[in-house]
Formats: structure tokens, sequence, C-alpha cells
């Protein structure tokens, strides 16, 4: 019997907006509601540092198979950032480089909408980006100043390099090795 002939759809060839990707955007967000839902926006997002601690060790190690040096110098770490980010789906970029600060902007949430619903996901960003810069600069402050998540048009991230710049609500990071 032909499966339209009864009423059944033909899923295979249907509009159907879900890959791989897709499911595992889809699962990751409504984790991070669940949790928000659960415990609260804070308690969930520190929940999430540590996923992306874990996730930013694998990330640096890749980065750094390639580059050969045991870290990454400023300018290589900044662009492994922004490589990442591009990779995954984002629009970053460089805003403002000095030996004392990087303002990173982004247009496009890798996360896509799902961030809106689920603003505590911009701490993989966060954790990702200040192992990243601690392990290479020894020290780095992720400032989420604008977000996509939080009603912004776009990111604006600005990444301390001293730590007795001014604090503007920023996260701390602190390498593990010799600088």
């Amino acid at each position: 019997m032909c499966r339209e002939a009864v009423g059944i759809p033909d899923f295979e060839n249907a509009p159907i907006g879900i890959d791989r990707e897709d499911f595992l955007g889809l699962v990751f967000g409504a984790f991070a509601g669940a949790l928000e839902d659960t415990v609260g926006r804070s308690e969930a997002s520190g929940f999430i540092a540590l996923v992306g601690m874990a996730v930013s060790e694998e990330i640096k190690a890749r980065y750094l198979r390639v580059a050969g040096p045991r870290r990454l110098d400023l300018v290589a770490t900044v662009d492994a950032m922004i490589d990442l980010k591009r990779r995954l789906g984002g629009d970053f970029y460089v805003i403002e480089t000095t030996p004392r600060r990087i303002v990173l902007g982004n247009r496009r949430c890798p996360f896509g909408d799902l961030v809106k619903r689920s603003p505590s996901m911009c701490m993989v960003t966060s954790n990702v980006f200040g192992h990243m810069v601690a392990e290479s600069q020894g020290y780095g402050r992720i400032t989420l100043a604008d977000t996509i998540a939080r009603g912004g048009t776009g990111c604006r991230i600005v990444i301390d390099l001293d730590p007795d710049a001014p604090d503007e609500g920023g996260q701390d990071y602190f390498g593990t090795g010799d600088v």
C-alpha cells in the first residue's frame, strides 16, 4: 500500500529543519533552560561554567597541536578564539587589542535564538575564552558587556589581561602553567 494513499506523510523529503547540529543545540538549550528553571540563572551559569572549563581544555589542546608551542601567544590566542567561534557559526571580530585588553564583537550567536531563552549558555563562551586567555597570558577577566542573549543586537566581550584593571562585573580566570 502506498504511504500517501493512506495519509502518511513523506518525512524523508519533507522540509523539516533538523540535523545533528540542530539536535545538539536543542538538547543543550533545553538542558540549560531546565537548569535555569530548576536552580536559577546564577546557579545554572555556575554549572555550565564547569562544563565550559572541561570543553576549553580540549579546545586549547587542539589549537596547540596545530600551533606547536607549549602555549599560544596573544595574537594566536585572539585568532584561535575568533576561529573557534567561526567554526561554531558565530561571527566574532576584533574591536580592540592591546597588551592590557582585548575587546571582541559578535554579530551572530553560535547558539542561535536558543540563547535568548537560556542566557546562561553565554558562560560557555566566557569559560572557553577565559581559559584560553589565562593559559596563554597567565590571567584573563571576561566581561560579557553586551550579549544577544540579553537582547542586544550583538555581543561585546571585554577581556582584561591586567588583574588591576577596573572590574566591570567580569569573571576572573587564572592560568595553571608558566607564562
